[in-house]
């Protein structure tokens, strides 16, 4: 079995970052990390998402955006059983490990064509899962080769980006190093919005954002 390993750039995710990046309940997406990431998934591909530093469980960027996927067509009212079986059909015919989170078939959504003599997923959950990746292509930066470089949980009109390469994964302002968590920590002992952007050398919108962000439910 193949196996995740802590690598620079990467990314670094506990259940904590994942249920405040992509603002679902920590108890939802501890269910979500236990049964699925750490159990079934490794059970369809042969890869082991989840690995242990510092004796603490951590996923890396590319689970996250799967996660996210699996969260949002849950959501949508689909059940677990096609969910995976959405999974397995691409995970195996595009031999991939990460079948939620590559260009290629996010691209490919919309002809995503299941033999549904073998009862695998429902016609409406393909409709579905093909309008939730047009709408996620739409948050992630892809490098030349499909491989997803960043994700903005707010969209890309927004400034707040989470990039593996940059504070370990953190979402932070983007084109800076600074952490969004920086920004409300000091708009909420009393800075004013004016006096962080100026120490900061940031601009108004992009405090609202990282306000924005970080108090989203």
């Amino acid at each position: 079995m193949g196996f995740e390993k802590l690598e620079i750039g990467s990314g670094i995710y506990t259940i904590s970052d994942l249920s405040e990046i992509l603002k679902v309940d920590k108890s939802k997406v501890r269910y979500w990390f236990n049964t699925y990431v750490r159990d079934i998934l490794p059970s369809i591909t042969g890869f082991k998402y989840v690995f242990e530093e510092n004796k603490g469980l951590f996923v890396n960027f590319k689970s996250l955006l799967q996660l996210y996927v699996f969260i949002e067509l849950k959501n949508k009212g689909h059940n677990k059983k096609d969910i995976i079986a959405m999974y397995k059909f691409i995970a195996r015919k595009f031999k991939t490990n990460y079948p939620f989170a590559s260009k290629q078939v996010l691209s490919f959504g919309s002809e995503l064509l299941i033999d549904s003599k073998q009862g695998l997923v429902s016609h409406r959950l393909q409709l579905n899962f093909d309008s939730l990746l047009q709408d996620y292509i739409k948050k992630i930066d892809f490098d030349i080769s499909g491989n997803a470089l960043r994700f903005y949980p707010l969209g890309m009109n927004h400034s707040i980006v989470v990039d593996p390469e940059i504070q370990f994964g953190s979402p932070t302002i983007k084109g800076t190093r600074i952490d969004a968590k920086t920004i409300v920590e000091c708009f909420e002992s009393g800075d004013s919005k004016d006096l962080i952007a100026h120490a900061y050398n940031l601009k108004l919108n992009q405090i609202n954002d990282a306000i924005e962000f970080l108090k989203a439910a």
